[in-house]
């Protein structure tokens, strides 16, 4: 089992970072939805049924299906799972998705400590690259690159809002280098419009 504990920047409350147990999993999708539910884009269904949807598929990666805890209470999970380019490739590259942090913890750095633990875990793992569908301006930080850099381009049938939308980023050296095509979400029924 994977457990990492870091201090909060200031707050000197214990973040631990750990894969979550099976008896949680229902736990999570609600507090998933709890999330999402209220956002300007989303009613948080698609999310939750999204998080149900990756642990019943060939996709899933048990010790990448990540929580935070602090002082044993969950205030942030995320999911990398495996994800197929053009129906290839999908043991080489990782979806992050979804990526929630609990509401009363918002901006105080819980999403972007999850994420840096989550590229570095993917990388030891031996995963060469990462997609991700959100907010550019949000992911770029974490070295994420509009994905058409990479020759990887959304699926006709579920274009993010805009090109900017879909991006890619290399866990290793050249990571991206000979892997091209389209990300097809319809993999996944939560995830078709």
């Amino acid at each position: 089992m994977i457990a990492e504990s870091v201090e909060q920047d200031g707050g000197g409350a214990l973040m631990e970072l750990r894969p979550v147990e099976k008896e949680e999993y229902s736990f999570i999708e609600d507090f998933v939805y709890e999330i999402f539910k209220n956002t300007a884009y989303s009613n948080g269904l698609a999310e939750k049924a999204l998080v149900r949807e990756i642990r019943e598929k060939p996709y899933y990666i048990p010790q990448l299906d990540l929580v935070v805890e602090e002082e044993g209470v969950i205030i942030g999970h995320f999911i990398l799972s495996k994800l197929p380019i053009s129906d290839r490739h999908e043991n080489e590259k990782l979806m992050l998705s979804p990526v929630s942090v609990a509401i009363n913890k918002q901006g105080q750095g819980i999403g972007t400590y999850m994420l840096q633990e989550g590229i570095e875990l993917a990388a030891k793992m031996g995963f060469k690259g990462m997609i991700v569908e959100g907010d550019d301006r949000y992911y770029q930080r974490f070295g994420f690159r509009t994905s058409t850099e990479f020759g990887i381009y959304a699926s006709k049938k579920n274009p993010p809002p805009s090109v900017e939308n879909l991006m890619a980023m290399e866990l290793c050296e050249n990571g991206m280098g000979n892997i091209s095509g389209e990300v097809d979400y319809s993999i996944y029924n939560a995830l078709t419009h």
